[in-house]
């Protein structure tokens, strides 16, 4: 058939599909258990099941066909959805039981965060014995221990979501608890992959380069360093400060304050004093030392001074995989 009239056989499948969307809704469940505890919980949403994909498929002779791709699930409705098309059986491309799926590779440095946060920042990707991980903060994947094992973690961050829903790419696995009593703690988690990645990008960090597959092992062999963030992407700065004891990070609310204390921390700023190293969105990134290219802290806050230079803290990243278990993916 011409493409006009293809088209116009298209809007009358599209007004059926979408008809028939509207009685197929469908209840999604995450079940989630409390980490460390056993209390559960169920995530429950309502999500349109669309019926049918329609389009124009190429036919013979500069002529088209009418392409329907009936999703999985939805066979049911196929006898409604071509109703009345009897007489164009040859011009309709049929294809039912189809599953689109995202050809998601998740690269480090992006927006990502649990479900209940704004955004943070993917910071990489570690190993242990058993699985590959996501790494950020806790405060990034547990939304400061308020959480339970097995939340959703979506990318990009819900508030960077504005073209429509963020891709569930990751469930929450394990975190570093934000206490207020110990000094020694590292503001860390680690968060599994979902069926929705395909690949991963575990050494590639757009901007910079490609790191080495080991960490730092002096923390004071370093001086210059580079880091890519959700907020302020690719970045350049310098060592400011080792060992700083001391360092409070309230995690809560005006009317409810949770002040963290953290021991032997790092401290940098951007290499222009102007220019900051970070800022908000950027907490979780991997901060990589310029000069070897090796993994070097986690970043985790920060703020400004009196003269308004900003400045970065972050754990020293040996220190944060000794304590979660893991190291970088090799």
């Amino acid at each position: 058939m011409k493409l006009s009239s293809c088209r116009e056989l298209k809007r009358k499948v599209q007004a059926n599909a979408y008809t028939l969307a509207a009685d197929a809704v469908n209840t999604r469940e995450y079940r989630m258990r409390k980490a460390g505890g056993g209390v559960k919980q169920t995530l429950r949403t309502q999500e349109s099941a669309p019926v049918a994909a329609v389009g124009v498929a190429p036919g013979k002779n500069n002529e088209y066909k009418l392409a329907v791709r009936l999703f999985r699930g939805m066979e049911r409705h196929q006898e409604q959805l071509l109703k009345g098309l009897e007489r164009h059986e040859s011009e309709i491309d049929f294809v039912k039981g189809v599953r689109y799926q995202p050809r998601l590779t998740l690269k480090p440095g992006g927006s990502i965060g649990h479900y209940k946060i704004t955004a943070g920042t993917l910071g990489g990707f570690v190993e242990d014995a058993n699985h590959y991980y996501m790494m950020s903060n806790n405060h990034v994947f547990a939304n400061r221990n308020q959480c339970f094992d097995g939340d959703p973690i979506v990318s990009p961050g819900p508030l960077d979501a504005t073209s429509g829903a963020p891709t569930i790419v990751g469930t929450l696995d394990k975190y570093y608890p934000l206490s207020k009593v110990k000094r020694d703690g590292v503001d860390a988690a680690l968060a599994k992959f979902t069926d929705e990645v395909d690949f991963f990008e575990p050494w590639d960090y757009t901007g910079i380069g490609r790191i080495k597959k080991m960490p730092v092992s002096d923390r004071f062999a370093v001086s210059r360093v580079i880091k890519r963030g959700r907020t302020t992407g690719v970045t350049r700065g310098v060592v400011t400060a080792f060992e700083l004891d001391g360092i409070q990070i309230d995690y809560g609310t005006r009317s409810d304050p949770a002040v963290v204390t953290f021991d032997d921390q790092i401290e940098m700023i951007g290499t222009q004093a102007r220019n900051a190293f970070s800022a908000g969105g950027d907490s979780g990134s991997f901060i990589i030392d310029r000069d070897t290219m090796e993994v070097y802290a986690l970043l985790y806050g920060g703020g400004p001074d009196a003269n308004g230079i900003d400045r970065t803290l972050a754990h020293f990243i040996p220190d944060v995989f000794r304590k979660m278990g893991v190291k970088l993916v090799q």
